[in-house]
């Protein structure tokens, strides 16, 4: 009896969270609006969050696009973030409870072809960005910019320079 539990639990979870877009090789520009959205079931947690992946760095590099998102809501409008343009990136969503930590789900790989801007201080004049990071990573809030000399050192720095000129 035990065994059938398991193995019910195990193939619920393979229907649970499931992000349906971005789709593989979409091109996304991230100084407009762009949506993310995500299929579930009933026993999926209430709330998650997103990050953006950069595959192409080792450890992969992760940018918090929001926490606390709602897994009732299906979608979720990504809006002038920022980020390096470049190929294999992903949106992943992490689990926030302490008793089911751990990745979630997991898009399609994605092109990134433009950056947002950076918001600027009205103090400090410095990139800004809200919300809650893992250590080594830049925040973003809702729709807000990253910060990118964390994780993007000189080349985000580059990045935001260059897609501030356009």
């Amino acid at each position: 009896m035990k065994a059938v539990s398991v193995l019910v639990l195990f193939a619920s979870a393979a229907y649970a969270l499931q992000i349906t877009e971005p789709d593989n090789g979409d091109d996304w520009d991230l100084s407009q609006t762009n949506e993310i959205e995500w299929e579930s079931v009933s026993t999926d947690e209430p709330e998650f969050s997103l990050k953006l992946i950069d595959k192409r760095t080792s450890p992969e590099s992760q940018i918090t696009i929001a926490d606390k998102v709602k897994t009732s809501d299906g979608k979720f409008d990504l809006t002038n973030f920022v980020a390096p343009p470049g190929d294999r990136y992903t949106i992943k969503a992490f689990s926030l409870s302490k008793t089911n930590s751990g990745q979630l789900a997991e898009s399609q790989t994605f092109n990134v072809t433009k950056s947002g801007v950076a918001a600027t201080s009205t103090t400090a004049g410095a990139p800004s960005g809200t919300g809650t990071a893992a250590p080594g990573s830049t925040t973003a809030g809702r729709n807000g910019a990253a910060t990118l000399s964390g994780t993007f050192g000189v080349v985000g720095s580059v990045a935001l320079v260059f897609a501030m000129l356009f």
